[in-house]
C-alpha cells in the first residue's frame, strides 16, 4: 500500500539512523545513458508491491516512454516466470533454489540465470511471508559466555562433512569454553533444512555440504520458536534473524576467519559489508552469456543502483540499501 511522504522518511531514519548519509552521499544519482521505451514485464511478490511500483514511478519520471506491465503472486512463481519468457525481470524476495530452480532454467537455455543485487536484505522478519530475504545471526543461551563464531566454526558446529576442512565440534570446549562448559554436549537448533534460510546457510557458511549435524533439532513454526528453543536450552545454538523478544537468547558476533574481526549482524555492518554472512536481495534475468541487455531493462536496473533508487529501497523499511562498493560492482556487472 502507498505510503505517505511522512512515513517513507520516519521509516528510513529508523531503519537506517547514522548510516543514511554514507551511502546516500557517496552513490551517484541517476542520468539516462539512451532514451528507452517499451514494456518492461515484471514479476515479484504482493509484499514487494509498494517497493516496485516506487520504483517503477521513479524511473518514468526519467523515462515516461517506458511502460510496466506487473505480475505480484509471490516469490514460488517469480523466479520461474523468466525461464518461461513471461517475465523480463524477477524480483526474487529471496535465493534461487539450487539446483531445484537453476535446472529448469539451465535445462531450457544452457547457461545459468543472471542475477544482480539491489539491495541488502534486511533486519527483520516481520514484513511478510513473501519478504524471505533476511539477514541472519548465531544465537545461544544468555548464559553461555561464548561471544564470537567464525564462519569455520559455524561449519564444524552444523555440518557433518566440513567442506571448509575442518572436524566435527560437538561439545562448547571445542571452541574454547573452559570449567563446566567445556564438557557439555552442543544442542543444534533450526527451521527444516529444505527452508530458504536453511538452504542460504548451506550455501555460505557449510561450503554447500547437505549433511547436517546429526543432531540437528527442527523447529516447527516461525523465528520466535527457534529462539525460544535456545532461550530454554542453556546448551543450544541456532541461526536466526534478530527478531524482537526472547531476551534469553543472545546474539554471536561473526568473523570471516581467525584472523578476521568479529562483527555483529546491524544496520551498519550489513551496508558497509563488514558482517561476513550477508545477504542480497537480487533481480534475476535471461541474458545469454556474451549479450547485452535489453535497453529498457539495463536503464530500469541502473536507476535502481542510482542515489534515487536506493533511497526508494531504504523508505520502504524491508530491506537496506547497497553500499557505494556493492552498487558500482553490479553496475560493473551490466556492461
Amino acid at each position: 500500500m502507498p505510503r505517505s511522504l511522512f512515513t517513507s522518511i520516519c521509516c528510513l531514519a529508523v531503519s537506517l539512523g547514522p548510516i543514511r548519509a554514507v551511502w546516500a552521499g557517496d552513490l551517484l544519482a541517476y542520468r539516462p545513458v539512451a532514451r528507452v521505451s517499451g514494456t518492461i514485464r515484471v514479476w515479484g511478490s504482493p509484499d514487494d508491491g509498494w517497493l516496485i511500483e516506487e520504483l517503477e514511478a521513479g524511473f518514468r519520471r526519467h523515462q515516461p516512454a517506458v511502460q510496466f506491465q506487473d505480475t505480484l503472486h509471490g516469490p514460488e512463481s517469480t523466479f520461474a516466470a523468466v525461464y518461461m519468457d513471461v517475465a523480463d525481470i524477477a524480483f526474487m524476495a529471496r535465493e534461487i533454489r539450487v539446483p531445484l530452480e537453476t535446472m529448469g532454467f539451465e535445462w531450457v537455455h544452457h547457461y545459468p540465470p543472471f542475477e544482480v543485487a539491489i539491495a541488502n536484505a534486511g533486519l527483520g522478519a516481520d514484513h511478510g511471508a513473501g519478504r524471505l530475504a533476511v539477514d541472519l545471526a548465531f544465537f545461544v543461551n544468555k548464559a553461555n559466555p561464548l561471544s564470537c563464531l567464525t564462519l569455520q566454526q559455524v561449519d564444524d558446529i552444523f555440518a557433518s562433512d566440513h567442506r571448509r576442512g575442518g572436524a566435527d565440534i560437538r561439545r562448547w570446549g571445542g571452541l574454547g569454553l573452559t570449567g563446566g562448559w567445556a564438557r557439555r554436549e552442543i544442542h543444534v537448533y533450526g527451521p527444516a533444512p529444505d527452508s530458504i534460510a536453511a538452504v542460504y546457510v548451506r550455501r555460505a557458511a557449510l561450503g554447500g555440504s547437505r549433511k547436517w549435524n546429526r543432531g540437528y533439532r527442527t523447529v516447527a513454526g516461525g523465528w520466535s520458536e527457534v529462539l525460544e528453543n535456545v532461550a530454554r536450552d542453556p546448551n543450544g545454538i541456532a541461526f536466526a534473524p534478530p527478531v524482537p523478544g526472547n531476551l534469553g537468547a543472545k546474539a554471536l558476533r561473526l568473523a570471516a576467519g581467525a584472523q578476521s574481526g568479529c562483527y555483529a549482524l546491524s544496520a551498519q555492518t550489513a551496508e558497509a559489508g563488514r558482517y561476513p554472512l550477508l545477504r542480497t536481495v537480487d533481480v534475476a534475468l535471461d541474458r545469454p552469456p556474451g549479450t547485452v541487455l535489453a535497453p529498457q531493462v539495463k536503464e530500469f536496473l541502473r536507476f535502481i543502483l542510482s542515489r534515487e533508487g536506493q533511497h526508494i529501497v531504504a523508505s520502504d523499511g524491508a530491506y537496506l540499501p547497497l553500499s557505494a562498493v556493492s552498487v558500482r560492482e553490479q553496475l560493473e556487472r551490466l556492461q
